[in-house]
């Protein structure tokens, strides 16, 4: 016999937030022990550097990480901020979808689950209440309160054990969680490498970190200035639906739909709301309380049709090149850096975002695999570590697009280079509640992409100086190994003593590798000088021939070499009668040294004397 309707529905029930996630932790991004301990590191630490920045106070956080038995840790939070006031405690920690974040601003969280999502942890593993002591300022006067709770899942609200009050020295929160089924490690997913990477993208900020085996880590401020605070950006008329704007109609305070619409939209000027009325027919001094659907559907086909300027960007605030170059030099110590802040621009629905990045290479750039620095990718949105789900993100995407061989970059994976790349933007398209990738909309692939293909073009340039500095230094140890052996030889061909070369050798050594490389030598002696000082002049009887009798008298120099080969790139003159042309004095100059080679490579002649000319 089948139920009756009536039957089918006396088990409906309603759940809340809390109840809702209590059943799906796994949408908050708790699906893992080590994933799970990084979240929870992650939500904490984004929340104090909100509020403290807010505050404009430069961000310092002590966290300290005890381990209790296997996979049971106790985790203590404290931060130097504005505090939180008593009333706000509670609702900060345990009610979900509850916050001071949903506004179109650019900032680290967007949904108000964070710290209530790691209460619920803490209580849904151990049991154990939250711990929670705030400081704050309150009309002047500086109030502390310790309040000991646990979350209402049922009713998405707190549930006071105990409060005590006391006078602090400073403002700021502490909260001690506990924690079962999570997991520390040094992975490259672990807490630790949040911190590490966090500091990256924040140099502003201090974190002093005490790890389960008691060694305390101190990541220090490297910049001392707090970022600027973003200002709420209104919506872009392309990015509305007919539902927003029936939203605006109802929650209005304005009296008609022109000042509704220019009050509420970005870029909605008089003008745009004449275009407005011609194309639609509708009458704009109606009263938004009254608009119906069809209206509202209207207005938003208009949009598209319509052109509008792209969305302000007043309100997005990116690190910087200055700032990012601070944290990878903090942190990575690399022996190449070059960073990048491109110009912001929309992707679909009118939203503004901005690219950053930079590229790392040696030092402690990269990760390390089985002792063997690799490739690392950093991923940020809005200053915030995107530790997992790499290989869904944008950012991945693009960066795997890229022909790093073009670069330099022959074994990408295998190179000791650390990518960074952050979004910047009011709505980060996420791909999860969990907000660990970033949906691969064209315009962000491609830009990001121009951004990292831009700065490895330094990559590159920096690659091949440092292969030449190699061969230089190559070519300098055979030049060096050679020419004495080369003079050795020499002289005992002519029967002559070994000249003491060493003092020469040294700037014929400068001035070859100068040639070679294409560079200029400064303060260069004179070519005579060294060139009398390393050869010596014998007449047929092979004495030696003073200056006054030398056939050097009349010897072609360099620079008439460095003349006659640019000569012979120039349309060629007749020379003058009982005159040698530059070219004749080079070509005699040459069969000179070619007469000079075969003389001494005959060697089998000892009664032979050899005349050394220098050219």
């Amino acid at each position: 016999m089948s139920q009756q309707a009536n039957e089918l529905f006396e088990n409906f029930n309603e759940l809340t937030p809390s109840e809702f996630f209590r059943k799906n932790k796994q949408m908050l991004g708790f699906s893992g022990k080590i994933r799970s301990l990084t979240i929870v590191f992650h939500e904490l630490i984004t929340n104090s550097f909100d509020a403290a920045e807010e505050a404009g106070i430069l961000p310092e956080i002590k966290i300290d990480l005890k381990r209790l038995g296997k996979d049971h840790y106790v985790l203590t939070h404290t931060d130097n901020g504005p505090g939180i006031p008593e009333d706000f405690v509670m609702k900060v920690y345990c009610q979900m979808f509850a916050g001071s974040k949903f506004r179109n601003i650019q900032s680290r969280g967007q949904q108000g689950l964070g710290c209530s999502g790691c209460v619920l942890l803490s209580q849904m593993t151990t049991g154990e209440a939250t711990h929670v002591i705030s400081s704050y300022m309150d009309h002047g006067e500086l109030k502390g309160v310790k309040m000991k709770f646990k979350m209402d899942v049922k009713n998405n609200v707190g549930d006071l054990i105990s409060k005590e009050y006391f006078q602090p020295e400073t403002t700021g929160v502490c909260i001690k969680l506990y924690f079962k089924e999570v997991s520390y490690t040094l992975a490259e997913q672990g807490a630790f490498e949040y911190i590490r990477r966090t500091m990256i993208a924040n140099p502003h900020a201090k974190i002093t970190f005490r790890d389960p085996s008691g060694h305390q880590y101190i990541f220090k401020r490297a910049a001392e200035i707090v970022p600027v605070l973003p200002k709420e950006v209104l919506p872009h008329p392309k990015g509305v639906t007919a539902d927003d704007i029936i939203t605006m109609a109802k929650t209005t305070d304005k009296r008609n739909f022109k000042s509704m619409l220019t009050s509420s939209l970005a870029r909605m000027s008089s003008k745009k709301i004449n275009e407005l009325a011609e194309i639609t027919g509708l009458d704009m001094k109606k009263r938004p309380k009254s608009m119906k659907w069809e209206e509202a559907e209207a207005i938003v086909e208009a949009f598209d049709k319509m052109k509008f300027m792209a969305p302000p960007t007043d309100g997005l605030i990116p690190i910087g090149e200055e700032q990012i170059e601070k944290g990878m030099k903090l942190i990575l110590k690399p022996e190449f850096i070059t960073t990048i802040t491109r110009k912001p621009i929309t992707y679909k629905g009118g939203v503004a975002f901005i690219v950053e990045a930079g590229i790392a290479y040696g030092g402690d750039a990269g990760r390390i695999v089985n002792e063997q620095r690799k490739s690392e990718i950093l991923r940020f949105a809005n200053r915030v570590p995107l530790t997992f789900d790499q290989g869904s993100c944008a950012i991945t995407e693009a960066l795997k697009s890229i022909d790093w061989r073009r670069y330099g970059l022959r074994d990408f994976d295998n190179t000791p280079i650390t990518l960074f790349v952050n979004i910047v933007s009011t709505q980060i398209p996420y791909l999860s509640t969990g907000k660990q990738s970033i949906a691969p909309e064209p315009e962000i692939v491609h830009e990001v992409r121009q951004a990292t293909m831009k700065i490895a073009r330094k990559l590159q340039k920096y690659l091949r100086s440092k292969r030449a500095e190699k061969e230089k230094a190559m070519r300098s140890k055979i030049f060096e190994d050679y020419v004495p052996v080369i003079i050795e030889e020499a002289a005992n061909l002519a029967e002559t003593e070994v000249p003491d070369y060493k003092p020469v050798l040294a700037k014929v050594t400068r001035r070859a590798l100068a040639e070679l490389l294409g560079e200029k030598i400064e303060d260069d002696e004179e070519e005579e000088d060294y060139i009398d000082y390393f050869l010596e002049e014998l007449d047929e009887f092979g004495h030696e021939v003073d200056s006054e009798h030398s056939a050097r008298s009349n010897r072609v120099y360099e620079t008439d070499l460095d003349d006659a080969f640019k000569d012979d790139e120039a349309p060629k003159k007749k020379s003058k009668k009982g005159k040698k042309s530059k070219e004749q004095e080079v070509e005699d100059a040459l069969e000179e040294e070619e007469k000079l080679e075969q003389e001494m490579s005959g060697s089998s002649k000892k009664s032979q004397q050899t005349t050394l000319f220098d050219e």
